[in-house]
C-alpha cells in the first residue's frame, strides 16, 4: 500500500472543496457591487442576524475556508501528525493514516460547503431576501461534523481491531 497516493474518494472530495472555495470567491465577486454597506456579520443560535458590520465582512468566510483548506491539506500530508489512542504497528499506522486522511477530507469539504451556504445566506439577508441563516443550519452542521468524527473514530477502532486479528 502506497500511503502517499490519494484514494479516489480523497480526489473527489479535494475537487469538491476546490469548487466550493471557488464558488464562494466567485459569488462574492459577482455580488460585491450590489451589497449594501452594512451586512450581517454574526448570527445567533436561532440563525437570526444579531451583529452587523461593513460589507467587507462577507470575505471572512471565504478566507477562513481557504485557511482551513490549506491547513487540512498540509496536515494530511504529514503521517506523523496523526495521533492514535492506542499502540499501533507500522502496518496498522499506514492503514489508519489513510483512514485519517479520508476523515480530514470529509471534514474539510463539509466545512467549506457550510461556509459557502453562510456566504450565500448572509448575502440573502443583506439583500432583504431572507431573515437569517435558518433555525436548522447550525444543528445540521453540528450533527454532520460530529457524526463524521464519530463515524471515523468507530471505523478507525474497527480497522485497528481487524489488523490485530490478522496478525
Amino acid at each position: 500500500m502506497n500511503i502517499k497516493e490519494k484514494t479516489k474518494l480523497e480526489k473527489v472530495l479535494f475537487t469538491m472543496s476546490i469548487l466550493g472555495l471557488a464558488g464562494m470567491f466567485i459569488y462574492v465577486m459577482l455580488i460585491w457591487s450590489e451589497l449594501p454597506e452594512t451586512i450581517p456579520r454574526h448570527f445567533n443560535f436561532k440563525g437570526e442576524a444579531d451583529g452587523f458590520g461593513g460589507k467587507g465582512f462577507i470575505l471572512v468566510l471565504p478566507f477562513t475556508g481557504l485557511g482551513i483548506f490549506i491547513l487540512t491539506t498540509l496536515l494530511s500530508q504529514i503521517p506523523d501528525a496523526f495521533n492514535y489512542p492506542y499502540h499501533v504497528t507500522e502496518e496498522q499506522k499506514q492503514r489508519l493514516y489513510v483512514h485519517g486522511r479520508i476523515c480530514l477530507s470529509w471534514l474539510q469539504t463539509q466545512m467549506i460547503y457550510f461556509f459557502l451556504y453562510g456566504v450565500w445566506r448572509t448575502a440573502q439577508v443583506a439583500f432583504g431576501k431572507a431573515d437569517g441563516l435558518g433555525i436548522y443550519a447550525l444543528p445540521i452542521f453540528l450533527v454532520v461534523v460530529f457524526g463524521t468524527m464519530i463515524y471515523f473514530a468507530v471505523r478507525g477502532k474497527r480497522v485497528y481491531k481487524e489488523e490485530q486479528r490478522t496478525r
